[in-house]
């Protein structure tokens, strides 16, 4: 299943928010179908396997839950975290 929630903590000054990745998804949703014909015709072109690369996009985006991504510079610090 894809990732349905994101949390990201800012320190100095200290937030935390949440991020509801579902309603991104569906906000790209329409942008996708929109550039999924460009896409088949591009993969067939460097022929590769159109359903195969979805597969892999689809294992990427799955992948991405439980994926924690840190950034320290000094006072300032920010954390990414995706459920």
């Amino acid at each position: 299943m894809i990732p349905i929630a994101s949390t990201v903590r800012i320190r100095n000054p200290r937030h935390q928010f949440w991020i509801p990745l579902f309603l991104v998804w569906l906000l790209l949703l329409p942008v996708a179908l929109l550039l999924l014909p460009l896409f088949f015709v591009a993969c067939l072109v460097i022929r590769v396997n159109p359903f195969r690369a979805l597969s892999i996009l689809y294992g990427i985006l799955t992948a991405l839950k439980g994926t924690d991504i840190a950034v320290d510079d000094g006072p300032y610090s920010v954390l990414v975290r995706i459920h």
